[in-house]
This record gives structure tokens, sequence and C-alpha cells, in this order.
């Protein structure tokens, strides 16, 4: 299975959730801009998807993304339950978790290349 279509279809499936968890709690948990969305999006669109790549590759970069995607995601429900409701709008928003999606992918390749990189150089 291809790697870009791993990371593509956890982003779907945390939009599917996050959608659904506004549906359900009539909040707009989609957007990103409550603490039950950006746990969703950093839980489900980061950590799953740098954990299934880890499983495949053996990396153990890409198992310390996923979990402190999944740590931070834990964070962010646990905050928003203490603040009030984990769906009030309180967080950064939709555009603001993509960036640590793409940025998270990205950092974990850039890695990975660079420790590949500098094995076959010694």
């Amino acid at each position: 299975m291809n790697d870009a279509l791993v990371v593509g279809g956890c982003f779907v499936l945390a939009l599917s959730l996050a959608g659904l968890t506004g549906f359900l709690t009539a909040s707009p948990a989609i957007l990103g801009v409550t603490a039950a969305g950006t746990a969703i999006y950093l839980a489900v669109g980061v950590g799953l998807p740098q954990y299934l790549l880890s499983r495949r590759s053996g990396s153990s970069i890409q198992l310390g993304l996923a979990a402190l995607g999944v740590v931070a995601g834990v964070g962010v429900a646990v905050a928003g339950v203490a603040i009030g409701s984990p769906h009030d709008e309180s967080s950064i928003g939709l555009v603001a978790i993509l960036s640590v999606v793409v940025l998270g992918n990205l950092i974990g390749a850039g890695l990975r290349e660079f420790r590949t990189g500098y094995r076959s150089a010694s």
C-alpha cells in the first residue's frame, strides 16, 4: 500500500469522525475549533498514519511522532473537559491543524530520509 494512500485515508477518516461528532453534538467539530475536533485530528489525522507507517517501515521516529500526536490529542481532550465542554469553540481551527498534519508528515519523511542517507554514507 502506498504511503500517501495511508496518510490520505487517515485524514479522510479523521474528517469523517469530526463531521460525525459535529453532527451528533451540534458543534463545529469538523472545523477543528473545538477540543473534540482538535483531538480527533491530532490522534487520527497525525497519530494513526504515523503509527501505521512505522509498523511497515520499522522507524522509531515515526513511532515517536505517532505517540506525540496521540498524547497531544488526549491532552487537548482532557483540557477541553477541564475548561468546560469539549464541544465549545475554543481552539485555533482546521487550517492550523492541517498545518500540523502536513508538517508532521514532512518532518517524519525528512528525518527518515536523513537517517537513510546518513547510514548509507557511513
